[in-house]
């Protein structure tokens, strides 16, 4: 069987948090009403909707042969390594913290902990975020004590963000997404998450001695950051982030844009604007339709072209991959 881009089932998660875009957005839903927090696009347990694979999960291939479907970077991981989402906050999240690997393994017989970033799509006037330790936070002894009173946010960094900024999460940062934004995510393939603090909401569990844990004192002040696009002709581009575990680049296409190809792992392509098609470089797969909200993984070995269709709007696309 020839390899093929891989189009991917999203699987959508309603939250307290959640709101409408995910829904008006990307059609995750007909009800409008419905709190949608978050849209896992790639992940272990995503299904393939297309061609000879449809309907097998990302786990089952790594399982049968990670180095054909993934390559061989990821033949040293023991699962999919990559998990995508788009995550709508109409309503402040948890004040949080998640483990790294070793303290994953640890607590939770897990194999990853969780590295992440988010790309803000989009960001209501003056929105900002809770992101890592001010300067008045010095040891877990403070912290223990704010938690136990409730009193966590004296210690917090808060941040203004706006569409198009970057937010890098490695493990062990204290932060809360707020209200009023949404992002793309580009993570590690888990989901333990330690809550802190849940802005007075009742019902959920508060994780304090996990928490403290995993709570990393030194890496107080994080910065977001605000990559420029570099014109290239018939588009631009921007490398987002390189971490210890993935990297990501931003493609905004006015014509087309080549992808070359990766022979030792994968590519995981998200639309977040525009229309246009994924083009094969030769004939190696048949041309794939691209829209807002769409997520293809590229298998190794395959190059393609970004083709915008020439509407008003850029195709844009966030491209993600492990290190």
């Amino acid at each position: 069987m020839n390899l093929y881009p891989l189009r991917l089932e999203p699987q959508v998660k309603e939250i307290v948090w959640g709101g409408s875009w995910l829904a008006g957005e990307l059609g995750r839903s007909t009800d409008l009403a419905a709190k949608l927090g978050e849209s896992w696009e790639a992940f272990s347990a995503t299904k393939v909707t297309n061609g000879d694979l449809a309907g097998r999960k990302l786990s089952d291939l790594f399982e049968q042969d990670p180095v054909k479907y993934f390559g061989e970077k990821s033949s040293s991981y023991p699962k999919f390594p990559l998990l995508v989402k788009f995550i709508d906050a109409r309503e402040n999240l948890s004040v949080q913290v998640h483990p790294d690997n070793a303290l994953a393994q640890q607590l939770e017989n897990y194999p990853y902990g969780k590295t992440e970033f988010w790309y803000v799509i989009q960001a209501q006037a003056g929105a900002e975020i809770c992101y890592g330790l001010n300067e008045t936070a010095r040891n877990l002894d403070q912290l223990k004590e704010a938690l136990s009173q409730q009193d966590l946010l004296r210690y917090l960094q808060k941040v203004p963000v706006r569409e198009g900024d970057v937010v890098y999460l490695p493990a062990g940062t204290v932060h809360a997404l707020t209200k009023g934004i949404v992002v793309y995510e580009l993570q590690q393939d888990t989901d333990i998450t330690y809550r802190l603090y849940d802005w007075g909401r009742t019902g959920r569990e508060i994780h304090i001695e996990k928490g403290l844990k995993a709570i990393k004192l030194d890496n107080p002040n994080p910065k977001v950051t605000h990559p420029e696009l570099e014109p290239l002709g018939g588009y631009a581009h921007a490398r987002l982030v390189e971490s210890e575990y993935f990297t990501a680049e931003l493609y905004s296409v006015e014509d087309r844009a080549g992808l070359a190809a990766k022979p030792d792992s994968f590519n995981l392509l998200t639309v977040l604007e525009g229309t246009g098609k994924l083009a094969p470089e030769g004939r190696q797969f048949a041309d794939e339709p691209l829209k807002k909200g769409d997520t293809l993984l590229i298998p190794p070995g395959l190059a393609a072209r970004l083709i915008s269709d020439g509407t008003e709007k850029p195709l844009k696309v966030i491209s993600g991959t492990i290190r």
